[in-house]
């Protein structure tokens, strides 16, 4: 496969993962004083964001990704209109906030590799988000947590196997 091809194989993949997520909620209010209460939070510890995480399904409007307790294992489906794709691997967490998902992901086209990262911020029970790469600082879950926190569609257990076995056959 091309490098080329790769490239835009791995971008539109990212674009199906993100914008499902982001189009999952209502779009975050993003502006300026929530930019400042995420800069004066502190970055959440790998442990939290694995307790945050861990075992739960993410919900998007498009799909959804689990993130397994069982050597940290991620897998993830996207499907809008004609265009699917399939995301198998692995995530993590750091001590400076990163939570990040490696899976190689599939679709008609073809594969490519791809690593999604996030950035978690907390400050007095109030956890604020936005993508490594690019984005603004948003409020993933209020305290107390609000009706529309992106936070709420962390569903537990295992919501994705499903869909993506079906997908697999489908690529067959």
């Amino acid at each position: 496969m091309s490098l080329i091809r790769s490239t835009i194989i791995s971008s539109a993949l990212s674009i199906l993962l993100l914008g499902g997520n982001s189009s999952a909620a209502s779009e975050p209010k993003v502006d300026e004083a929530t930019a400042k209460l995420a800069a004066a939070a502190t970055p959440m510890k790998a442990i939290a964001l694995e307790n945050l995480y861990g075992g739960k399904t993410w919900k998007w409007k498009t799909g959804g990704g689990f993130f397994s307790t069982e050597d940290k294992e991620f897998s993830a489906w996207s499907h809008k209109g004609s265009a699917w794709s399939y995301g198998e691997g692995r995530w993590f967490a750091t001590d400076s906030g990163k939570l990040c998902l490696r899976a190689l992901w599939s679709s008609k086209e073809g594969g490519s590799g791809a690593v999604t990262c996030f950035l978690h911020r907390e400050k007095d029970g109030v956890i604020y988000q936005k993508p490594n790469l690019g984005g603004s600082w948003y409020v993933f879950r209020h305290n107390p947590v609000q009706k529309g926190d992106e936070a709420l569609k962390l569903i537990k257990g295992d919501q994705v196997t499903g869909e993506l076995s079906r997908l697999k056959k489908r690529q067959r």
